[in-house]
């Protein structure tokens, strides 16, 4: 039978007798079983393939032993050398490292406020939120086991058992069904079945109140039906190996559940998922043997297929559906197995030419053949022979064509540098050799794009839930309470928009070393950031050595909890300025806390020189000192957007001091032409006054400061390339020594 099945040949309604459409497109119980029972059918040629690659990753050994025992080959070697397993290994910890290097793994956006005062909420909520998901016991292991579905085989299924639970689990196509013609997008999934099992005290924990049970979709009678069908044994009942009626079970239970999920079997259920003419999805659970009616049955209880399941896939595929994306392991598949066999003859060559060939005359020699050792010699038994005949040299046929399968399978995963040794590569350095070594880790442009829509679509339902919930569990009800605690109103997270969500991206794309050189290199521009951004950076560069956990101990997260030096920095610099004594800018300084000093005080003299309350000849050179100086950090400041505000200001104010200090030197020259009029007038020589000589000093001051501003941009730029290339060299030197 072909694997394509027809919308068509399942039984899914869309319009009635009368063109309208439907209430809900799966008829029934019956309908249900059919459509699983055709997705199986459909689906056993993958499951073939499927449990063929889990046994390769598994350590299954490359030969059928059974069938080389009857062959008479049961001595051959037969080992699965785990290299199917350190490939897989090698990619996850690039998955591992996109969720461990991250402080918080999402971010989230408030629908109104100014920016000013919501970023900060913002910010703890989406603190919160990261703790609140790590907290979970679950999350670590459910993400890897997300990640292993869609690495080895192509697709990882994350779901969720109700539409007010924020905790998703984790399947893959051996127990989530879609048709085989699905396209890769949740919307263009019909019907998805689902195969779980559940213990006896579980389905009873569903119908415990049937009040509420039956309001909200749960079908008693068919529950207790199938309860009693499947309970087996108990030492408890009334005839000896099994329960009478349902009160006794039901007693029993109540008793000691844990005692009797355990004598009991697990009941087999199937979850169907039907996306409605509307785009709603409805969720139904059957028994999968025998069902009579509906479990659970609840039209239209998702509002969209993404609140019921998100897929990940390691790729798009070859036509657009999700049963032709290829995983990791059908990759390299067929490599894995020749490369086992090859080795495994490589060593039977090995231990045949190891071993001496003996050739007996007769079979009485044969049965008669026996060793006596006399220290390093042996003696045979009479009538063998030693057979000198050349072994082929297994080794020179088979080592080309691993090397060259070791090599294919390492272009083909991705996990080595495409820059040889005789080859250039973009890097410089350590930074070469440091992304050679590491490249096996980096994840690839598109494989990153397609991981982080879906896990951006994860976290989205994920936030939706915990902030929309109108029950919340223990954890959710902590997380709301800290955010309190730290000036997060409920109000606040409630009004969340949600649909904003994003998952925080992590640098070096899953390699710990790609993030260390991208760190370092921001670090040769960090003069151009502000304060925030150049503490970031710090920040970062320490939780990729130490972890974040350990980071607070050298960069709080929070920036009050350790106050700067360079406050006090910029009071000690504005007593300079106003004596008119020139400050250089350093580009290590955080520029914006010096702007908030540095301007109040250059506004603080234009307003005294316009209201005058003060000389203007006077303050002249601490306007000149206050001008250069403020400008030049604003340059510095002007790379950060944060800062743009701040910035404008800044040259606003600038604009009021040119004038000021144009509009002062213009009175100087005016009272030195006066006074030189005078003394020609007089018929005296010109003399040098007063003003005339600070109207020479303020110009040779604003000349002598605007060279040494540019002189020592110059020499820092100089000093730092410098050191930069110094710190390079002996890096990589460090690092060939360690080799």
């Amino acid at each position: 039978m072909s694997n394509l099945i027809d919308l068509d040949g399942l039984d899914l309604g869309s319009l009635d007798e009368k063109g309208k459409p439907v209430e809900t497109r799966l008829k029934d119980v019956k309908a249900a079983v059919g459509i699983f029972a055709t997705l199986l059918r459909a689906d056993e040629k993958s499951a073939v393939n499927r449990s063929r690659i889990d046994s390769m990753f598994d350590g299954v050994a490359p030969y059928n032993e059974s069938q080389l025992t009857a062959s008479g080959q049961g001595l051959k070697t037969n080992l699965n050398f785990g290299e199917a397993q350190r490939l897989l290994d090698i990619s996850l910890s690039a998955y591992v490292d996109l969720y461990s290097s991250l402080e918080r793994l999402v971010e989230v956006k408030a629908t109104t406020g100014e920016r000013s005062e919501v970023g900060p909420k913002e910010d703890i909520v989406a603190q919160e939120l990261t703790d609140l998901f790590r907290r979970w016991p679950e999350f670590h292991s459910s993400y890897l086991r997300l990640c292993t579905q869609f690495v080895k085989h192509g697709v990882g299924i994350a779901y969720f058992d109700s539409p007010e639970d924020w905790k998703f689990r984790v399947g893959g196509f051996a127990d989530i069904l879609i048709p085989r013609q699905s396209t890769a997008s949740e919307n263009g999934i019909d019907i998805a079945v689902g195969r779980r099992q559940y213990h006896l005290h579980e389905l009873y924990h569903f119908i415990k109140n049937e009040k509420a049970a039956k309001a909200v979709g749960w079908n008693i009678e068919e529950v207790k039906r199938v309860m009693m069908e499947n309970v087996k044994t108990s030492g408890r009942s009334s005839s000896g190996n099994s329960y009478s009626d349902y009160e006794s079970l039901q007693a029993e239970i109540k008793n000691n559940d844990l005692y009797t999920g355990i004598q009991n079997p697990t009941v087999d259920v199937l979850h169907y998922w039907v996306r409605e003419i509307d785009g709603s999805v409805s969720h139904y659970i059957s028994a999968e043997s025998n069902p009579k009616e509906f479990l659970y049955k609840k039209v239209s209880r998702y509002e969209s297929p993404e609140q019921a399941y998100i897929f990940f896939t390691y790729g798009v595929g070859s036509n657009g559906t999700y049963h032709s994306i290829r995983g990791l392991g059908q990759r390299i598949f067929s490599h894995v197995q020749t490369s086992n066999r090859l080795r495994c003859q490589q060593i039977d060559g090995a231990m045949l030419a190891s071993s001496v060939m003996i050739q007996p005359e007769n079979q009485r020699s044969l049965d008669e053949l026996s060793f006596t050792f006399y220290g390093a010699y042996a003696v045979m038994s009479p009538n063998v022979k030693i057979i000198e005949k050349a072994i082929p040299n297994l080794g020179t046929a088979v080592q080309p064509a691993l090397q060259d399968l070791t090599q294919q399978l390492a272009l083909n995963t991705d996990t080595m540098s495409p820059y040889g040794s005789t080859q250039t590569s973009p890097y410089k350095n350590q930074m070469q050799v440091v992304s050679d070594m590491d490249v096996a880790t980096r994840i690839s442009g598109s494989t990153l794009n397609l991981f982080y829509s879906s896990w951006t679509r994860l976290m989205r339902e994920m936030v939706r839930r915990i902030v929309k919930v109108k029950r919340p569990d223990a954890a959710v009800k902590d997380f709301f309470d800290r955010c309190e605690k730290r000036g997060v109103e409920k109000e606040f997270i409630k009004k969340l928009d949600a649909a904003q969500t994003k998952a925080v991206r992590s640098i070096g794309n899953g390699s710990h070393a790609n993030r260390l050189v991208s760190l370092r290199e921001l670090q040769g521009i960090s003069g151009q950031f502000d304060d925030v951004g150049r503490r970031n950076l710090t920040r970062d560069i320490v939780s990729t050595r130490v972890g974040h956990d350990l980071a607070d101990r050298y960069v709080p997260a929070q920036e009050d909890d350790r106050q700067t030096v360079d406050t006090k920095i910029a009071y000690f610099e504005n007593q300079q300025l106003q004596q008119g004594n020139p400050v250089p800018v350093v580009s290590s300084e955080m520029h914006g806390q010096h702007m908030q000093l540095h301007v109040p005080l250059l506004q603080q003299i234009i307003q005294a020189i316009n209201e005058g309350q003060t000389d203007p000849q006077q303050v002249l050179p601490a306007l000149q000192a206050l001008y250069q100086h403020i400008g030049e950090t604003a340059q510095y400041a002007a790379g950060d957007p944060a800062l743009e505000p701040v910035v404008a200001n800044a040259k606003q104010i600038l604009q009021y001091a040119e004038e000021a200090i144009n509009n002062t030197m213009k009175a100087l020259e005016k009272i030195q032409r006066e006074q030189q009029q005078i003394s020609e007038e007089e018929g005296g020589q010109p003399q040098t006054s007063e003003v005339d000589m600070k109207l020479q000093k303020a110009q040779v001051d604003m000349q002598i400061t605007q060279q040494k501003a540019e002189l020592d941009m110059a020499i820092k730029q100089k000093k730092f390339d410098q050191e930069q290339a110094i710190r390079d060299a002996e890096a990589a030197l460090s690092f060939r020594e360690q080799q």
